[in-house]
């Protein structure tokens, strides 16, 4: 392969055999086989690297599926074996993670040292005979395929005794002797698995044990320390059962009980517990700890890192200074370096059951160095960081705790205050929790605030957190910093690059609930792209919360801290350039999405600005799921406009509220409406007002609000007057018609549909028309006048295909049914309800008129020729429609036609 000290004669060399497990795999095609050999080269190189051996200057060939080098013969053997194998294995991780299945990788490496022959053909020599021995050893490859890892490493007994056995870092004592045969002697292998290692084992005394030999024996030696170093847990903990009991599955077994062979009990167990700042983090951790510290017999090791909060974060350095002084190690004898107190802290903990609690970490590289290397010992992390990095290359487990649940949040408050007095103020109580919003410092903060003035209600401190300007001072207000809710936050928000800070505080100006990646984007004043890494970095130092669907959201007090660092450190002008640039991308997809699902509408005379990266809607199901994926920050950015007189984006925001209709929610629809209406006056704009109040006119009738929907009918007809609009005229008659006819009283209907009706031609391509003729044909149809119903009904439905209006062909194709009924022809009627409804379920708007009254007509048609079950089952889908939509009394209605359906012989 690579021939670096080729020449004649022999050299002693450090000899590595890696072999890749089940290489021959018949599901490895050609070009997976490839990615394997390349993969192991990238790897091998990354190891060597680690030691400080230059892969390419090693002699190294590839014999079949394994690869043999060569270490040059000046390497250091100790630090080439103690840095080579862990670094192994988190490339061999690495590569697994990028890889698919038919290209990872699991090693069998061999390490034995000794001469090498050198001639024109390559090497050989019986020390490399004996090393491919070691890798095709059948209890190499028995240890590796039972273990969950990705490496299993055999050493030479000499080397062992040599190098392994005396160096501490490589945890000697977790390595197992095996017997190989080697052509035809009989020698002795030692088989590690450096990522699930077995339990450790004392070294049998005399085996290359000189002076200054390192044992690892038995925990119950009488000189043992046993440190027990968990500061106080919390007298009134409450809540995370779920929490407590995945801390207490995690936990290792008791040896005494199971066998240290298995794959979950030959790892350290590293979880890590994060969240936000104040979410109870430590105060899980201690209470868990403290409840199971007996599970770990010698001893409890803790240490607060100070990644968040007043004083610099504790160096790996000092925390391991600290910890090997409390295992009874002199301070003269503690290494200066890093890597030797980690090297040594590992080799005391060998062999033992040790609980490590590393409370408030900023980052896994703090961490890394403080973790045990062989099996018994847990280590329980907290931190704001989500610790990614340690979950990864290290398999911890992750914890992230939330916000409490409110049966959780009342236990804790109740534990505060006492029950007795949580039960005389139980509103309050209610209310406390909410202001809070179920953080545990906070509610803790507050609880005890009432708690320690019993003079002082509940309600008085609620009364207290109600004025959201004055919340964080209400919680902040002691002079310990780790008992305020804005000290704890500062902490995290003070951690942040300039980048992300800025963001964060722009994220806290959003009115909504939640919000998407487009829409911090354009509170960023920024693209998506540059916004998405900033986002993330916030969500994993937990100062937002990713949530389903790429939403993130905010808890309440953080969301009030964002706006106050924003009102602190931002001027007013940068602060309303974001919310106006905010405020233009959703008026400005809200009104392209509106126009994808509402297509023949009329549009609303306003200038929508486009924002600087706006956000795709290319079709009517994208629009949709937009609209109701965004309904509730639509409506809190409308109100918002609406607060400020935003006059530009209250308008067009208003009218694009139409799809909350076909969402469900009339009533919505009816409110955004009205803000519509005042901005509109208030903006002096005639034509944008008649537009909103004919609206919210056709509304008010749909919602059976008669007077509402003639004072705006009537106001429409007097703005449609002065704009001389003829238009506006005939939409405003028809308007007038559709309330009448909505009303039953289908004589004045026909008196002002007639009116309309010759308005109605020429506008729209046709498409008023065809609602003035489907309008008519539906109050003919209410009176009986079958013939002249069909008649209007068949113009309307022509006029209605002839523009592409499809979801006013099923509202024609319906009425046309209801003629055919009536005129005694239900085979007819139950075509054309068919159709309509085919063209229904392919839209999602108008789902009451175009699916729910088809399947009524339907029904009644099936129920006429005595399919009285097929008619039950329509009813019941158009009751369903129509509850979903918004119309729970004609949901009503359609029951008891059910029940009458049932009752009736």
């Amino acid at each position: 392969m690579v021939v670096a000290e080729r020449g004649s004669g022999s050299r002693h060399h450090l000899i590595v055999v890696a072999d890749v497990e089940s290489f021959g795999d018949p599901s490895r095609t050609a070009p997976h086989l490839q990615a394997v050999r390349d993969g192991l080269d990238t790897v091998m190189q990354a190891a060597f690297a680690a030691a400080e051996v230059v892969w390419e200057n090693c002699y190294r060939e590839m014999r079949g599926d394994a690869v043999v080098a060569l270490v040059p013969a000046e390497a250091d053997k100790t630090a080439f074996v103690e840095r080579v194998l862990p670094t192994l294995v988190t490339r061999l991780r690495v590569h697994n993670d990028t890889h698919p299945d038919p290209q990872r990788l699991r090693l069998r490496v061999a390490l034995h040292a000794g001469e090498v022959g050198y001639d024109t053909h390559g090497i050989s020599s019986a020390a490399l005979i004996r090393t491919f021995r070691l890798c095709d050893a059948p209890p190499l490859k028995a240890a590796l395929a039972a273990s969950p890892g990705v490496l299993a490493v055999i050493a030479s007994d000499g080397l062992f005794d040599d190098v392994i056995r005396h160096t501490p870092a490589t945890a000697p004592a977790t390595w197992r002797p095996v017997p190989v045969t080697v052509k035809e002697a009989d020698t002795t292998g030692w088989i590690t698995l450096p990522d699930h290692p077995y339990s450790p084992n004392p070294i049998p005394p005399g085996r290359g044990g000189g002076a200054g030999h390192l044992h690892f024996g038995s925990r119950r030696g009488s000189s043992v320390v046993v440190p027990r170093q968990l500061p106080a847990a919390v007298r009134d903990f409450a809540g995370r059962a779920g929490h407590l009991a995945a801390l207490d599955a995690l936990a290792p077994p008791d040896p005494d009980h199971h066998n240290l062979d298995e794959p979950e009990t030959r790892s350290v167990v590293i979880t890590a517990v994060d969240g936000a700042g104040g979410i109870g983090k430590t105060t899980l951790a201690l209470h868990w700890a403290h409840r199971n510290q007996h599970r770990f017999p010698d001893g409890t090791l803790h240490m607060n890192l100070r990644g968040y909060g007043p004083g610099t974060p504790a160096t790996p350095s000092e925390a391991l200074s600290g910890f090997l002084r409390a295992l009874g190690v002199a301070a003269r004898a503690i290494p200066a370096e890093t890597e030797e107190q980690s090297a040594l802290l590992r080799s005391l903990l060998a062999g033992k059951r040790m609980l490590m609690v590393l409370d408030n970490a900023r980052s896994p590289e703090q961490i890394r160095p403080l973790l045990p290397g062989a099996p018994g010992c847990m280590v329980l992390v907290t931190s704001r960081d989500s610790l990614t990095g340690l979950v990864v290359t290290d398999a911890a487990h992750r914890l992230t705790l939330d916000l409490l649940d409110i049966p959780e949040a009342h236990a804790l408050v109740t534990g505060i205050l006492g029950a007795q007095r949580a039960a005389a103020e139980p509103d309050a109580v209610a209310d406390l929790i909410r202001l809070c919003a179920r953080l545990p410092l906070a509610l803790r903060i507050a609880a005890t605030r009432a708690a320690a003035h019993p003079h002082h209600s509940v309600a008085d401190v609620v009364t207290d957190l109600a004025d959201d300007r004055t919340r964080l001072d209400i919680l902040s207000d002691t002079a310990d910093e780790r008992a305020t809710i804005r000290a704890v936050f500062d902490w995290s928000y003070q951690q942040l690059p300039p980048e992300h800070a800025r963001l964060f505080r722009r994220l806290g100006l959003h009115p909504g609930p939640d919000l998407t990646l487009p829409a911090a984007a354009a509170l960023a004043q920024q693209s998506p792209a540059d916004t998405r890494p900033q986002l993330t970095a916030l969500a994993a130092a937990h100062l937002i919360e990713p949530t389903a669907s790429g939403r993130y959201r905010f808890h309440d007090l953080l969301r009030a801290y964002a706006a106050d660092q924003a009102t602190h450190h931002d001027t007013a002008d940068d602060r309303h350039r974001a919310i106006e640039s905010l405020l233009t991308w959703y008026t400005h997809t809200s009104c392209t999405a509106d126009q994808l699902v509402h297509p023949w509408f009329g549009r609303m005379p306003a200038a929508v600005a486009e924002p600087d990266h706006q956000h795709p809607v290319p079709d009517i199901d994208q629009a949709w799921a937009w609209l109701t994926s965004e309904r509730t920050n639509i409506l809190a950015a409308l109100q918002y406009a609406a607060d400020h007189q935003l006059h530009h984006h209250t308008i067009p925001l208003a009218y694009a509220c139409r799809f909350l209709r076909s969402a469900g929610s009339l009533q919505e629809e009816l409110e955004a409406c009205s803000l519509g209406v005042t901005a509109a006056q208030k903006a002096g704009n005639r034509a944008q007002e008649e537009s909103l109040v004919a609206l919210r006119g056709e509304i008010a009738s749909s919602l059976g609000a008669w007077d509402q929907a003639r004072e705006d009918i009537d106001r429409s007809a007097a703005l449609a007057e002065h704009l001389d609009d003829g238009a506006r005229r005939g939409w405003n008659l028809n308007d007038r018609g559709l309330m009448f006819l909505r009303r039953g009283e289908f004589e004045k209907s026909l008196r002002w549909l007639g009116k309309a009706l010759p308005l109605s031609r020429g506008i729209d391509s046709g498409r008023m028309e065809a609602v003035v003729e489907g309008n008519l044909s539906a109050a003919h149809t209410g009176l009986g006048q079958y013939q002249l119903a069909l008649e209007h009904g068949e113009r309307g439905l022509l006029l209605r295909q002839q523009v592409g209006d499809h979801t006013g062909e099923a509202y024609a194709l319906t009425q046309l049914a209801r003629a055919w009924r009536g005129l005694q022809a239900p085979k007819q009627a139950i075509q054309l309800c068919r159709a309509a409804i085919d063209i229904g379920r392919s839209a999602p708007i108008n789902r009451d008129k175009t699916i729910a009254e088809p399947l009524d007509v339907l029904a009644s048609c099936l129920h006429d020729l005595g399919h009285t079950e097929k008619a039950i089952a329509c009813w019941q889908e158009a009751a369903t429609v129509y509850d979903d939509t918004g119309y729970p009394d004609l949901a009503t209605e359609i029951r008891q036609r059910i029940q009458d359906a049932q009752t009736t012989p």
